[in-house]
């Protein structure tokens, strides 16, 4: 009688981890397919602007894609052109308009991203972008204050001077 008893429990036991198991499988297949259509618009995006780039003559070669929405959305190729130079090449989403610009007639994504920290000291920042403000290559920089509240400043590309600070939204 016990040895019935024993294995009712252990087939009780064996179901509950099973289930568990079933469990946390769905979930992370859930979570998988999320993740994955989330970013499926900026992936596309990606694949779509950088051959547009690449067929336009701009590059010959993508290294980096940045995305930035803010008065208009830009999407920016990072690559090398014919003579083997980094340059930018900045999309306006709608128009295709492309404006392309020489990595090394500017400031660098780096440079921005210190010259941000140095001065706001942001708890975190959560995007950096390049796109047109006024005809002229500016990087769009999105943070976080130590404060909790959102920070929007636009730098200059060929210089590095802050042309457009919206802070504490």
């Amino acid at each position: 009688m016990e040895m019935r008893a024993i294995r009712r429990r252990q087939h009780k036991n064996r179901r509950w981890i099973i289930g568990i198991l079933l469990a946390l499988i769905g979930i992370f297949v859930v979570g998988y397919s999320i993740i994955g259509t989330a970013l499926r618009p900026i992936n596309q995006a990606n694949r779509e602007y950088s051959a547009l780039a690449i067929k336009k003559k701009q590059v010959v070669s993508v290294n980096t894609f940045y995305w930035n929405s803010r008065d208009h959305t830009y999407y920016t190729v990072v690559g090398i052109n014919k003579k083997h130079q980094p340059v930018a090449v900045i999309i306006e989403k709608h128009t295709k308009k492309m404006q392309t610009v020489k990595l090394a007639d500017g400031i660098s994504y780096e440079a921005v991203k210190k010259q941000i920290k140095t001065k706001y000291q942001p708890k975190r920042i959560t995007n950096i972008g390049m796109a047109i403000y006024k005809t002229v290559p500016v990087w769009e920089v999105t943070f976080i204050d130590q404060n909790g509240n959102l920070n929007f400043i636009t730098v200059q590309f060929s210089n590095g001077n802050e042309v457009r600070t919206i802070q504490n939204l």
